[in-house]
Formats: structure tokens, sequence, C-alpha cells
């Protein structure tokens, strides 16, 4: 069953979190926007990882970016014990979170919404 964590600075649950699993290969997806102002405040937390960015924007969410997104999965050769950690809103986390289901049949994903519009959303 899904989790549903809320914290202001999610830099303690995020270094929790990397405590108590270990996956092959993590990535962080965010767009132009929240790769520039959400992002580094994690970075650091994040185990060794990629960043993956898309633009942003409801016009973007679409097939081609996801083509783009599994394109760039492949290439780091992500296997089917990976992460995807989405960083962002609606747009990040329906996209993302369609992407890392239908990468490989399906691989692991955490949606870290960054505004309380995006955690409903995400709910």
């Amino acid at each position: 069953m899904p989790q549903i964590v809320i914290r202001q600075q999610p830099t303690e649950l995020i270094t929790d979190f990397f405590a108590r699993v270990t996956y092959s290969q993590v990535v962080v997806l965010a767009d132009e926007n929240t790769a520039r102002l959400c992002y580094p405040l994690v970075q650091a937390t994040i185990p060794a990882h990629q960043l993956i960015t898309v633009k942003a924007g409801e016009e973007n969410k679409n097939l081609e970016t996801c083509g783009q997104v599994w394109e760039q999965l492949t290439n780091l050769k992500l296997d089917r014990h990976s992460l995807v950690l989405i960083i962002g809103g609606g747009v990040l986390g329906d996209m993302g979170g369609f992407c890392a289901a239908t990468y490989k049949r399906g691989i692991d994903f955490v949606l870290m919404p960054t505004t309380l519009l995006a955690q409903a959303d995400a709910s």
C-alpha cells in the first residue's frame, strides 16, 4: 500500500528511505523548473543518481516526451531493480509515473510533489 508522508523539509525522509531500501540505480525526473528550484535542495540526500530533465508545462505531457524519457532510461541501462524519483507536480507525476510503470513492464517510482496542489493531485 502506498505511504503518504508530508514534510516541509524532505531531506530527512529521503535519507531514511534510502537507508531502508536498495536500488541498482536511481534516476531523478524533474522539469526545467523543479530541476532549478527544488532539486538542489534534495540533491545531496539522494544516493548516486542521474538527473533527467524535461520541458515544463501541460503541453509537454505527451508520448513524445515519454519517448524521450524512455530513451534516456534505456541509455542509462536501468533495470527492473531501479527507481525513478519524480520531483514536481501534476504533469511530472502523471507522465513520470506512466513512464516508470511502462518501462521494462514497470519499475518503482516515488512521487515527490512540490506544491499543495501537486500533493492533492498525487494522492
